[in-house]
């Protein structure tokens, strides 16, 4: 077989293998993007189960444009609502754990307190940082401050949280997250006080 066949040949495959991979993307594209958005919305339900709806663009703040530079990394937020009035503020943020990115939602109330907390993704080792998806350790959040999201091993006077043994790492990257996005976002949590408070 002459070098011309076998080159014909080779692109040939290459090109059926790139196709297929084409097709597939753009076959599985959209329902895992469609699965993203609803596990997205599962979260802010569930770390927010006091509303009814969440919105990106409030009355008093335009939330689809929040983008602020935490310590955490990028914050986003939702309104949180309940029968039309606002009642709080879900949060998504991101920071580096012990073996790669965590992706984390969390609710706050109009005074400032947590309301829940849910890890969307993480890629943390097994049955070690895994444990900061456990209910054990995302309880113990809710009903905390801003200056209660500290852990006891790492402040003993002022940490109201345990850190999941053999795991502080990421059981800090936890914590700093959601304390550098709800610092962050005090702007925006400030507003909604004020229009709740007001009766908008």
């Amino acid at each position: 077989m002459s070098s011309f066949k076998l080159v014909a040949i080779l692109f040939l495959v290459c090109g059926i293998a790139a196709g297929s991979l084409a097709f597939v993307n753009a076959a599985t594209k959209e329902p895992i993007a469609r699965y993203a958005a609803l596990e997205r919305e599962e979260a802010r339900k569930r770390v927010f189960p006091g509303a009814d709806v969440f919105t990106e663009n409030g009355s008093y703040k335009e939330w689809a444009e929040l983008k602020l530079d935490a310590k955490a990394g990028s914050v986003f937020g939702w309104n949180a609502m309940k029968n039309g009035a606002a009642v709080g503020r879900v949060f998504q943020t991101s920071i580096q754990g012990y073996s790669g990115p965590i992706k984390i939602v969390f609710g706050v109330d109009p005074e400032r307190v947590v309301t829940g907390v849910r890890i969307l993704s993480h890629t943390e080792t097994p049955g070690l940082g895994a444990k900061i998806t456990t209910e054990q350790f995302l309880g113990q959040y809710a009903g905390k401050t801003l200056d209660q999201l500290l852990l006891k091993k790492d402040d003993p006077s002022r940490g109201t949280l345990d850190a999941i043994s053999a795991a502080t790492i990421s059981s800090r990257a936890v914590t700093r997250a959601i304390h550098g996005a709800l610092n962050a976002a005090a702007e925006g949590m400030d507003s909604v006080s004020a229009a709740i408070a007001g009766g908008k």
